[in-house]
């Protein structure tokens, strides 16, 4: 197995290295490792995710101030919040689109456009809350739910992950 990892490897570093590129390139190896490729034909894997915080600073219910106040949270909840705050995600809340959607109508009548996460560092997006993979990095399905919409009335009331990690919108969890 890994003489075939070598080998795409191979195969891959030549043929990027037949095209001319300005920029590092990140692909992503079957083990979740990431290989950073270079213009300067040289790689490197990634190295491991540091947080420049103190989570021993994290309690039951202490928020800190850069994550949405205003509710209740245990503190695994907390870290994982802050995890993903550091990491670049965010989360839109659902909206309502049309005149009688509201929180709590469920009104198969009413229409509301989709809640959705992204990365505000690496412009991923996800539809279903980010998964953390092995090599500690959170990690989204790719489907892009902005500006899309649905009919059937109002949607799931938002997770705590989902709150802290928003900026308005929704109903406290």
């Amino acid at each position: 197995m890994k003489k075939y990892i070598g080998i795409s490897l191979i195969i891959a570093l030549l043929l990027i290295q037949s095209l001319s590129f300005a920029e590092d390139i990140k692909l992503l190896t079957k083990g979740e490792k990431i290989v950073i490729l270079h213009d300067d034909y040289t790689w490197e894997y990634e190295k491991p995710i540091t947080y420049d915080f103190d989570f021993s600073t994290i309690k039951d219910n202490k928020i800190p101030s850069f994550l949405r106040q205003g509710i209740s949270a245990n503190k695994a909840t907390i870290i994982t919040a802050v995890k993903m705050y550091l990491q670049g995600w965010r989360y839109t809340m659902p909206e309502p689109k049309s005149a009688q959607a509201a929180w709590g109508n469920y009104d198969g009548r009413t229409t509301w456009f989709y809640g959705y996460w992204h990365n505000i560092k690496i412009e991923a997006v996800s539809s279903s809350t980010p998964i953390l993979k092995s090599n500690g990095r959170f990690v989204g399905d790719g489907q892009d739910q902005r500006n899309y919409y649905r009919n059937g009335g109002s949607p799931r009331w938002p997770t705590k992950i989902e709150w802290l990690l928003s900026e308005s919108g929704g109903v406290e969890p």
